[in-house]
Parts: structure tokens; C-alpha cells; sequence
């Protein structure tokens, strides 16, 4: 291996891990927050797919509890764990953040990223929530409900920030700053 490839590599490494730390550090503030505000968005759409009005999100004993109710259907409340699918969140943004040197188009790749993790942690929340709609409904579409939610939990707990990772090396190399000793 050439001497610019264990600088590039060395680099990658330092900044993913300082830049987890910070993350970290943030993302500890950031979670509630973000958290009601994602539950907050989802929950009225699930309200307006399942007819049923979205009366609250409440935070309780490190659980989020999302309060449906309607004049047809009686009161439920689904239990949502936001730690269940944005714990890979430092490990993410760290990740892109150590693939960056490498990017040219900083900007766009970071958008992109966080774009793709909201979006992910958006249609988790929103399967979940719908599932709770489902279990009295068809067979079929409680199974593929399931389905789903299973298939997004593990992508989500196990393939996220490597997936992502995958995505801004393979298709972001082309953005790579030109070479200066060149």
C-alpha cells in the first residue's frame, strides 16, 4: 500500500472517531426532541390513513406513548421506543463524516445522508404505529405489516450506517477532490 493511502486511511479513522464523540454528545440533546417531532408528523399520518384522530405524544419511563382516538374506534395508545431505531444514529453521521475528506460535494452528500436517515426513521415509526391498526384487521395486510416492521427493524438496528456508508462511498467517489500532487 502507498504512503497516501495509509494517510487517507488513517485520516478516515481519526475523524470517525472524533467526530463520534461529538455526534454522541449531540445527538444525547437532540433524540427527544427529535423524537416528538418525527412521532408528531407520523402520527398524523397515520391518523389521516387509519381515520382515526391523533390526540397526543407523551414521553414516559424513556418510552414514547402515541394516543389515537375516534368516534368509530376506541382510544389506543401505540408505545414507541425511539431508542429502538435511532441508536446508530453517531455511528452514522460518524461514518459519513470520515467519508467526507473524500467528497467533493460536501454539502449535498451531507444532506442526502441526514435526508435518508430521517426518511428511514419516518417510515419505521409510521409501520409501527400502523401495525397497532392492523391487529384486529385482514390477515393479509396484518402480514405484510409485520412483515415490513420486521424487515425495517433489522435494517434499521443492523445494516443503517453501513448502508449509508456503502452509498456515499460507491456513488460519491466520482466527487472525490483532484489529486494535488498531480
Amino acid at each position: 500500500m502507498t504512503q497516501g493511502l495509509h494517510r487517507n486511511i488513517l485520516r478516515a479513522i481519526t475523524i470517525f472517531i472524533g467526530s463520534y464523540f461529538v455526534v454522541l454528545a449531540i445527538w444525547i440533546l437532540l433524540k427527544e426532541p427529535y423524537g416528538i417531532v418525527l412521532l408528531d408528523i407520523t402520527s398524523n399520518l397515520v391518523g389521516i390513513l387509519t381515520h382515526a384522530a391523533y390526540v397526543d405524544v407523551h414521553r414516559e419511563n424513556g418510552m414514547f406513548t402515541v394516543v389515537f382516538g375516534s368516534l368509530k374506534q376506541r382510544e389506543r395508545a401505540v408505545a414507541v421506543s425511539i431508542d429502538a431505531f435511532t441508536y446508530n444514529v453517531p455511528v452514522t453521521l460518524a461514518i459519513v463524516a470520515a467519508l467526507l475528506p473524500f467528497i467533493r460535494n460536501k454539502a449535498r452528500a451531507i444532506l442526502m445522508s441526514v435526508a435518508f436517515l430521517v426518511s428511514m426513521h419516518a417510515i419505521y415509526a409510521l409501520v409501527l404505529e400502523m401495525l397497532s391498526f392492523t391487529i384486529e384487521g385482514h390477515a393479509v395486510i396484518q402480514a405484510l405489516n409485520k412483515y415490513l416492521f420486521l424487515f425495517m427493524h433489522r435494517i434499521m438496528t443492523r445494516c443503517e450506517p453501513f448502508m449509508l456508508g456503502l452509498y456515499l462511498f460507491s456513488i460519491h467517489i466520482y466527487l472525490r477532490p483532484p489529486n494535488k500532487s498531480a
